[in-house]
């Protein structure tokens, strides 16, 4: 996938000043943990600093997902953070926290690193916490789009398209001027991602947001970091698909990842 060198330029420097010591932002890294043998479950984590709001706390989410049904097990993620005004939780310590969490879980059903990473967009810089003065730039040049490099699915593209979706949340601010040109009371800013083969035809809607969550926050966009498969011995393949979502912060714009799960035909 060839890169635009605009792209390039714009996020160069998010990546030389990410590198450094946590700033106050709020831009999540992820690490992958995996699959379960059988494919049934995935496994990731996502970590940063609150941005300096009430609580400037080190945080920890770890997702467990049942890949059959897309749903977190449990019915939430395990998310460790001081919201307090007070908080000197360090990332290091929310990080352990969530980990000893997790572990008789992720044991439980055997989950651990295994499956192949067949698309990624190295400029999203998942394994950063990208600084907060860098996150609107990584948000405008995220793209909507992801080609497998060597997928043996017949998958040849990974679609985001961004739609509206029912909101109990009032999120009017959250649209900018086009969008709120729509009838968009009583709506949020959700995604659908479709899988497409090798004609360019839809081989199947691996997520379609009838319904956004209050706790995305009210989003401002959305866009693709990465995907994973693992093809378990006998069953069909499962993919996992991570997702950017973007919104506002208390300095500035957030990103979290969302990952989408489901077999992959």
């Amino acid at each position: 996938m060839q890169i635009p060198i605009i792209r390039a330029a714009l996020l160069g420097a998010a990546l030389a000043t990410s590198a450094g010591p946590a700033q106050a932002g709020d831009a999540a890294a992820r690490r992958i943990i995996g699959f379960s043998p059988d494919g049934n479950y995935f496994a990731f984590e996502q970590y940063g600093q609150l941005d300096a709001g009430a609580s400037a706390s080190g945080y920890s989410e770890i997702d467990i997902i049942d890949t059959r049904i897309d749903e977190f097990v449990g019915g939430k993620p395990i998310r460790i953070v001081d919201e307090s005004e007070e908080a000197t939780m360090t990332v290091d310590q929310a990080r352990k926290q969530a980990a000893a969490e997790a572990a008789p879980i992720l044991a439980r059903y055997g989950i651990a690193p295994r499956g192949d990473r067949t698309a990624f967009d190295k400029f999203t810089f998942p394994d950063e916490t990208v600084a907060y003065n860098d996150i609107a730039r990584l948000e405008q040049v995220s793209q909507k789009w992801l080609s497998p490099t060597y997928d043996q699915l017949g998958i040849s593209t990974i679609q985001l398209d961004q739609i509206l979706a029912e909101s109990k949340t009032d999120c009017s601010a959250s649209f900018d001027e086009a969008q709120q040109a729509a009838d968009t009371s009583g709506k949020a800013l959700g995604f659908r991602l479709t899988l497409q083969g090798q004609d360019g035809k839809p081989i199947k809607v691996l997520h379609e947001d009838n319904a956004v969550p209050g706790s995305r926050n009210c989003p401002t966009s959305y866009s693709l970091s990465e995907a994973y498969e693992f093809a378990p011995e006998g069953k069909s393949a499962v993919i996992a698909v991570l997702v950017q979502r973007f919104s506002q912060g208390f300095e500035g714009r957030d990103r979290r990842f969302i990952a989408v799960t489901g077999q992959a035909r």
